[in-house]
């Protein structure tokens, strides 16, 4: 159902994936750290998705952070994500690839993907089939923390502490983005645990893979 198109280029797109409060954030804030540290700076580029271009909209923000939002056609939601991940795509992670750049994404196609499944929008060929021209990630990253869990670490950022949490969805998207694993070619990481400990996994998947790269 997933298809994508594979990275041709010498650059490497590596995606960091799950839901608000999983860890992604202070794991991608390592992994920068880390490439930074073994690579030229110039050549890693931290990217989010989607863009604040789209997130900025009152379609985003009324659908994602407002309770009462009947008025909202969350296919319309979707449409706007996914026509931002497809700019994105050949405005940015494309040319950075071809130049051989190190791409991090917080967040990709498959967010998009496990909140559909989570609302019951199963069938949805249209999107798929838009979506085919995006490139498949090379490390696609799954954060994987208990929902209860992460909601408490969403209620302790004071920025977020008070803003409306729909925590049934945030469960449902938690179990959507386990259902795709191994579609998406998710390599879990368990982010219950202290952060360091899933760092030395996501440390060891990318010595791997840039060691079979070289070869």
């Amino acid at each position: 159902m997933i298809e994508l198109q594979k990275n041709i280029y010498p650059g490497i797109l590596i995606v960091f994936e799950g839901i608000d409060g999983a860890g992604k954030t202070s794991l991608i804030e390592k992994t920068f750290k880390f490439l930074c540290g073994n690579f030229d700076k110039r050549k890693i580029l931290i990217e989010k998705q989607p863009t604040d271009l789209s997130r900025g909209s009152r379609l985003f923000k009324k659908m994602m952070y407002c309770e009462n939002n009947s008025e909202i056609s969350y296919r319309a939601l979707q449409l706007l994500t996914l026509s931002d991940r497809i700019q994105h795509n050949h405005e940015v992670i494309v040319p950075a690839l071809k130049e051989g750049k190190i791409v991090i994404c917080d967040r990709y196609l498959y967010t998009s993907i496990a909140n559909m499944f989570a609302r019951g929008y199963r069938f949805e060929d249209w999107f798929f089939q838009a979506c085919r021209e995006i490139i498949r990630p090379d490390i696609a990253f799954l954060a994987n923390a208990k929902p209860e869990l992460a909601i408490k670490r969403i209620r302790m950022r004071p920025s977020e502490s008070q803003r409306y949490l729909n925590e049934r969805l945030l469960k449902d998207v938690a179990k959507e983005f386990l259902n795709i694993k191994d579609e998406a070619e998710f390599y879990v990481l368990d982010t219950n645990k202290e952060i360091d400990i899933s760092f030395k996994a996501v440390k060891s998947k990318i010595l791997n893979f840039l060691g079979d790269k070289n070869e």
